[in-house]
Parts: structure tokens; sequence; C-alpha cells
């Protein structure tokens, strides 16, 4: 690509879409919708109880009712019943591109913070906030957590390339602690293309303070190797439940 070429190669349309799937907009089945409460509840809980203080009598009531919600649930099969992709990385242009069950931009996921992203220009931006259950250092969050946020942060960046790609390296430098309980702003850049190599950079900031700074390498990938890892998965029965 020569210096003077645009570095994003997708179309408006593509644009639109990838941005209305990172910010979780488009409408959902009453199912999902119950999933995304469902997640942004126990993320509540998963909060409160890391960090609670709260009587032993509470905590055995609380525990007590999550092991009936968990023994109803277990009736049901497990397995994935969605669509698409889990990871901005590998979605590419994909037009049924979801992210409803990552673990980092996911809202339907309660392992994820979640990250929400939208582009501005040449620029994907990302604000999260990172709870007591992300605790690292005193106060802070863990570092295992910000390179995690960094790496779905720069696969988003990297799709503004018009292709799927996944990482090939991930280099963190961790400036100062990032803090938790406050507004992360994160952006990530595409700095170049080079054949199948997309090279893309990000920030973190806390406050307007930089905490950390990232470099990735992408991958291109050939979308046959994706629908054969895809294929894969669906082809797996679903698990029996455990009641």
């Amino acid at each position: 690509m020569t210096d003077d070429a645009p570095l994003f190669t997708g179309d408006p349309g593509q644009r639109q879409r990838l941005q209305s799937r990172w910010a979780q907009v488009e409408d959902v089945s009453a199912h999902q919708a119950e999933l995304r409460r469902m997640a942004g509840q126990m993320r509540e809980v998963i909060d409160l109880m890391v960090a609670s203080q709260a009587p032993t009598d509470l905590l055995t009531i609380a525990a007590d009712r999550m092991g009936d919600l968990i023994a109803e649930m277990a009736k049901w099969p497990s397995g994935r019943t969605y669509e698409g992709f889990a990871e901005s990385a590998t979605a590419g242009a994909d037009p049924n591109a979801t992210f409803d069950h990552s673990p980092i931009l996911g809202l339907a996921n309660p392992l994820s913070p979640p990250l929400r992203v939208e582009i501005e220009g040449d620029r994907v931006l990302a604000r999260v906030h990172f709870g007591a259950a992300y605790e690292g250092p005193p106060g802070c969050v863990h570092g295992g957590y910000v390179a995690a946020v960094f790496d779905e942060l720069l696969g988003a960046t990297q799709t503004l390339s018009g292709t799927a790609g996944m990482t090939a390296r991930l280099i963190v430098n961790y400036r100062r602690p990032t803090p938790l309980h406050r507004e992360l702003v994160m952006e990530g850049r595409l700095v170049r293309v080079d054949g199948r190599k997309v090279f893309v950079d990000g920030t973190c900031t806390a406050d307007g303070e930089l905490t950390a700074e990232a470099e990735g390498l992408f991958v291109t990938i050939d979308p046959t190797v994706l629908s054969a890892l895809r294929s894969a998965r669906d082809a797996k029965p679903s698990q029996p439940g455990r009641s």
C-alpha cells in the first residue's frame, strides 16, 4: 500500500455495519435481550461479591439462591447458539458478525467489562470501566485485562483495512498503574498495511493521563480458515443438562 493510499479500504456501508455491531445497538430477539439483561445483572453481582462486607448469613442466602438458579438452568442443554463471531478482529466485513458473546465486548457475556467501541475517522475509540473484580495491584486494573482489552481494541482497529485477521504480535507498555472505577478512554490507530500484515497501535488514558500503550501486528486470515473453525465449533453437539 502506498503512503498516500487510504488506510480505511472498506465501503461506508461496512463502516456503518461495524459501528452498529460494536455498539451492540442492532435489534435483537427477546431471548437475546434477556441474555443481555441477565449478563448485566451478573456483572453487578460479581462486582459486589468480590468486595462485599456483607454478613455471612446473607452470603449463605445468596449462595443458596444462586445454587437454585444453577440447578434450574442446568436442566437445559448448553452450546453456542449465536451466529457470526465473538471477536471483532476475525469479523472483517462479514455481515453476520455479532459480538454479544465476546469476553471483552459482549453485552450477553458477564465476563466482559464491557468495552464500548466507536469509529471516529480512521481511528477506533473505546471506553471501558473496570470494577473490583478486575483488580491486580491495589486499586488498579490487572495488567492481563489491560492487555486483553488492547487485543480487542487493536483487533477492531485492524478491521478498518477491510480484512479479517488474527493477532500475531501484541506489545503492551505499561506507563503507570491503570485505575479501577474510572472511565478509561482507549484509542486504536491503523498504522500501515503491508501485504497480509496489518500494523496498529493504541493508547489507554485515565483522566487524560497515559497509563498504557500498545503495538499490534495482525495477519490477514483466509476466510475459508475461519469458516472451517466456525463449522467445527457448530458441529459439536450441545452439552446435555447437568440435572
